[in-house]
């Protein structure tokens, strides 16, 4: 089992959900496991909740998964346990216990007698030890080695530097330190539909800000104008591209693209095949002003989620003209205090196009049992015809607040949570919707959303983590989803 079943627990914690792989590693009988492997998986769960869980709780757990490192060194000549546990010791206030491991690890290293390993992670491991002991100039060179190994391997770096934060932090030393080797940022982007035949000027603006950026992946739709040509223009500097759509792509190809010429249907399809991924949410089938706010809202907390996983930053690119007013996304990102670059164009063709139907985003929640009762002033319930309890918010982070209560009160649960855009006299209880299908597939103690509209969460309420899921069978088919579990369910 055991290769498998670490590397799926493994996995899930590497993505930040600490209790769903703490759930997955205690009930597959490895508790009491005397394999190196999962005991080192038990450490690395056992610090995540430390770091993550209740201040009274911190101490035990580290304690728990610093034991847990060291036995799974027992009679070895291995530097991952024993770098780990010198760490803990140092988080847990015991520097003296953690200059000594850090020591024993560098004369491991210095040897080379030991455990084989990749050259990224034998530098990087040095790398950790002497900040251990104080040697900032040695840790950073050989950071510096170690990124210079393995330049892509994005995902290795960011769990190292996430180790060596949380060492600068309890230290007192800068968190900056090492910030001049965090892999390219995330980029949401955004522009106006209209630019003029000359692109010349367009694109050196753009082309500018994307240089000066240099970003390593960029989120964003593909609609007819600025769009387009900004992540044209990222492709060609062998940025990662991510397409997000607001609508199903058919939708969205007919009216944000045909509809002004045929050389914007060519470059859009040419930039659909040279996409790393391509994100459209299946139930939104009208395009509306509501409709592309949730696009820009899921672009946007896919970015982040991005910028998170690699411990680097996220940043948006906005192209625009002079006289426009911010979105209303515009402004949430703001708000959250993230950088935006603005590109104005001194060139730019007239809005085109008719304006887009008024419509209205709601988050529903759905319960085939009865909610239970956690405050005196809870919304409305209504009843699909098939009994499938639903609340509707205009609030998206007021929605998670009240599930994340209901699941508290009943553990054993399961709630569905769709970010639906309809007309706003259009009603929410009928048998077809994404809430009232998910709510009958919902695991017992999570809330089962839409997947890629609960990334939306990053920028609404970014204290509620969805989890990718895989698909679920509904009676209309498979559709992808994200998985929220309460803090606190860990056990």
């Amino acid at each position: 089992m055991i290769v498998s079943g670490l590397a799926q627990i493994r996995g899930i914690a590497r993505a930040g959900d600490t209790n769903r792989a703490w759930r997955m590693f205690s009930g597959s009988g490895l508790l009491l496991s005397d394999d190196p492997e999962a005991l080192s998986l038990k450490g690395r769960l056992l610090k995540d909740r430390a770091l993550s869980g209740a201040p009274a709780e911190r101490s035990i757990l580290l304690e728990e998964a610093e034991g847990a490192y060291l036995e799974a060194a027992r009679g070895r000549r291995a530097t991952y346990p024993l770098i780990n546990a010198a760490t803990l010791a140092f988080l847990n206030d015991r520097p003296d216990q953690a200059r000594l491991l850090a020591r024993r690890v560098l004369t491991l290293l210095d040897s080379g007698d030991h455990e084989a390993e990749t050259r990224y992670w034998l530098a990087a491991t040095a790398a950790e030890a002497h900040l251990l002991l104080g040697d900032e100039a040695a840790s950073r060179a050989a950071l510096e080695r170690a990124m210079a190994v393995a330049p892509e391997a994005w995902e290795d770096h960011a769990a190292t530097l996430r180790q060596l934060r949380q060492i600068l932090t309890r230290t007192g030393l800068p968190p900056t330190l090492f910030d001049h080797l965090r892999p390219p940022p995330s980029l949401y982007f955004s522009g106006i539909i209209g630019l003029p035949e000359d692109e010349a000027q367009a694109r050196r603006q753009i082309g500018d800000a994307l240089d000066a950026i240099r970003p390593g992946a960029v989120f964003g739709a593909l609609a007819a104008g600025a769009d387009i040509l900004i992540a044209e223009l990222a492709v060609e500097r062998g940025v990662e591209l991510h397409v997000v759509l607001p609508t199903t792509p058919d939708v969205f190809r007919s009216l944000s693209v045909g509809a002004f010429g045929g050389q914007w249907m060519q470059r859009f399809n040419r930039l659909v095949e040279l996409a790393a991924s391509v994100e459209a949410p299946h139930s939104e089938t009208d395009l509306s002003d509501a409709a592309v706010a949730k696009g820009a809202e899921i672009a946007m907390g896919l970015a982040l989620r991005r910028a998170k996983a690699l411990e680097t930053q996220a940043m948006a690119l906005h192209v625009g003209r002079g006289s426009d007013a911010p979105s209303p996304s515009e402004s949430r990102w703001r708000d959250r205090g993230m950088p935006v670059h603005t590109v104005t164009l001194d060139q730019s063709a007239p809005r085109t196009g008719r304006p887009l139907p008024t419509a209205v985003s709601r988050a529903i929640l759905a319960s085939v049992a009865p909610f239970p009762a956690v405050t005196d002033s809870t919304p409305p319930v209504q009843q699909s015809a098939s009994g499938v309890f639903l609340i509707a918010l205009d609030d998206l982070g007021a929605a998670m607040l009240l599930a994340d209560r209901f699941l508290q009160a009943a553990p054993a649960s399961g709630l569905a949570l769709e970010y639906r855009t309809s007309a706003p006299a259009d009603r929410i209880d009928a048998d077809d919707g994404m809430a009232v299908l998910l709510a009958r597939a919902a695991p017992a103690g999570s809330v089962c959303a839409p997947w890629p509209e609960a990334a939306a969460m990053e920028i609404r309420a970014p204290q509620f983590r969805f989890e990718m899921a895989g698909d679920v069978m509904t009676a209309y088919g498979e559709y992808p989803v994200g998985h929220y579990y309460p803090t606190g369910g860990a056990d």
